[in-house]
């Protein structure tokens, strides 16, 4: 009996399987640190491909913006030199596809390259490499309304010329809605206080504008009572959008006239640069501009009528190799069936889409040419695109909007030439 109290009493020892037990521990605490290892590394991995990715996307559309440059002054150099001989041709209406020789895919490249008649299979330095592409679009800012015309110090008579233009183009009975619908603030701007306030933003003083230059009182917008309260900037526009923040403008405003406003160039428009679809731009221009003598003219009363010529004007300008001066410009406008006889083939084309009825108006030279210019451009508006295409689903895109004034002097070139000091950005952005 004592033996059997003894070995009860006897501690059991129990440690078969316990290395087991330990080998599965550690297999688990080693597989949650490698699978956390391996998903930080893979996350190092593809953070490191995006950047990678990036900067070559960034450095695409560099390319494209370096090579704008070059159609510029091939542009200024060559064609703008002999207008009168080859008429009013711009490089950057063909941009997007004389950039495809640089930037495009392969069979981009082979397309523009039949075109030409020209074998691009065995040239080297075209493209940018497999699945790495840049395009550039160009355009003009010449063709559009300056509004920093009116800022800064008190010019007033770019300021009443700008004043003219503006009120010409918000006349139109179309836009009617735009002034009777409160903004989000529940106020309500008639058409001259939208012109008006849009000068006096970019002003200095405090005073509101009168286009008669007498003394109207200060300008009282309101701006410190909005939702978000801010202060007019009474000075230069910086950017175009800037426009947006000026009493009585909003999305119908931007909407309708916000790509025939810039803030870049010259005071005057060069009505050889306005798009065809910123044909209002040119009836503000002709409404502004008429002889006082033919101010009753009913071309300027009829909103049809007058887009019917401004229309026409745009279309004969486009076949005709542009303006070639202010007078061939009030040639058009003042008798719009004699400059259509004198293109060829007219006698039959005009009669069959009914543009004989069109009326011509009166205009003053002394007030046009304040207000326009031909010839060549001055501004362009560049925007570039690099695209890095990893993956069927994933790319990376890196886009660039530059201004470039061909007659800004620029301080810091490094070129002894003094033709390179000619030219250089206002205006650069990347996203």
């Amino acid at each position: 009996m004592s033996r059997l109290w003894q070995r009860l009493q006897r501690p059991i020892k129990r440690e078969a399987g316990i290395a087991l037990v330990v080998v599965t521990v550690t297999i688990a605490v080693l597989g949650a640190t490698v699978a956390d290892f391996a998903y930080n590394s893979r996350v190092d991995l593809e953070a490191a491909a995006n950047a990678r990715d990036q900067l070559r996307a960034e450095y695409l559309a560099r390319s494209g913006m370096q090579l704008s440059k070059l159609l510029i002054k091939t542009q200024q150099s060559v064609l703008d030199r002999n207008r009168q001989f080859v008429g009013d041709i711009q490089l950057m209406d063909f941009a997007p596809y004389l950039i495809k020789a640089f930037g495009g895919e392969a069979d981009e490249r082979a397309g523009l390259g039949a075109l030409l008649g020209i074998d691009v299979s065995g040239l080297k330095g075209l493209g940018a490499g497999r699945g790495a592409t840049f395009d550039l679009t160009m355009q003009a800012e010449d063709g559009k309304l300056n509004l920093n015309c009116g800022g800064g110090l008190n010019d007033m008579p770019h300021q009443q010329q700008l004043y003219a233009v503006l009120s010409a183009l918000l006349w139109p009975p179309r836009y009617n809605r735009m002034f009777e619908t409160p903004d989000a603030d529940g106020q309500y701007a008639t058409r001259d206080d939208v012109a008006k306030a849009i000068l006096d933003w970019a002003d200095v003083d405090e005073q509101k504008f009168d286009p008669a230059g007498n003394s109207s009182g200060a300008e009282d917008y309101r701006y410190d009572a909005t939702r978000d309260p801010f202060r007019a900037h009474n000075h230069f526009y910086d950017t175009v959008e800037e426009v947006n923040l000026v009493r009585g403008v909003g999305d119908e405003f931007w909407g309708s006239f916000g790509e025939m406003l810039t803030v870049y160039g010259g005071c005057k428009v060069n009505v050889g640069a306005i798009k065809p679809e910123s044909w209002p731009l040119m009836a503000a221009i002709i409404r502004a501009t008429v002889a006082d003598k033919d101010k009753t003219n009913p071309v300027l009363a009829d909103d049809v009528l007058l887009a019917q010529l401004s229309q026409m004007v745009l279309g004969m300008s486009q076949m005709m190799g542009g303006f070639r001066d202010t007078n061939s410009f009030i040639q058009m406008v003042t008798n719009p069936q004699q400059a259509l006889g004198m293109m060829p083939g007219s006698s039959s084309s005009s009669s069959s889409n009914g543009n004989s009825s069109i009326m011509g108006v009166t205009i003053d030279q002394g007030k046009l040419g304040n207000v326009i210019t031909t010839g060549p451009r001055r501004v362009y508006r560049l925007d570039a695109v690099g695209t890095i295409q990893r993956t069927r689903e994933k790319k990376i895109e890196v886009r660039i909007r530059g201004i470039w004034d061909t007659a800004h002097i620029n301080q810091n070139t490094t070129s002894p030439d003094p033709n390179d000091r000619m030219g250089t950005w206002v205006y650069w952005r990347q996203d």
